[in-house]
């Protein structure tokens, strides 16, 4: 990969792994980011992420079925359990919030977009404690 769409890290001190994306990217792009990121899942056997996309640009709508489909299970196996997504209005204002049916992860991974990254924090925060 010749440019960087993004920059992920285990922010061990809040028990998180968070992805920042930057740019534009093709779809391809994406899914070499993110199969990579599971990397970063498994030496740290992290359960939560959060991803914020506010900045990136591209065909993030179009990817929506492969993460569901191939990234989701891939994610489940390394042992990520929730996913806090932060997005524009713009990019899924629809599902802000909001959780997403993940029929075929079954209740193994919980995603949910926001759009804001105070709230996604304290979403994954919740979930750590067990919402005490």
């Amino acid at each position: 990969m010749g440019k960087t769409i993004h920059k992920i890290e285990h922010r061990e001190e809040i028990g998180i792994v968070e992805a920042v994306w930057y740019s534009t990217a093709s779809q391809q792009d994406l899914k070499q980011a993110l199969s990579f990121g599971l990397l970063v899942h498994e030496q740290t056997h992290c359960s939560y992420r959060l991803d914020d996309i506010t900045k990136l640009s591209g065909l993030w709508a179009d990817s929506v079925a492969w993460l569901e489909k191939d990234w989701l299970p891939c994610a489940c196996r390394a042992g990520v359990r929730y996913v806090a997504f932060v997005a524009s209005l713009s990019s899924s204002g629809e599902v802000a919030g909001t959780a997403h049916p993940m029929d075929s992860i079954g209740s193994l991974t919980e995603v949910r977009f926001f759009t804001d990254g105070e709230s996604a924090l304290n979403w994954l925060k919740n979930k750590q404690t067990g919402g005490l």
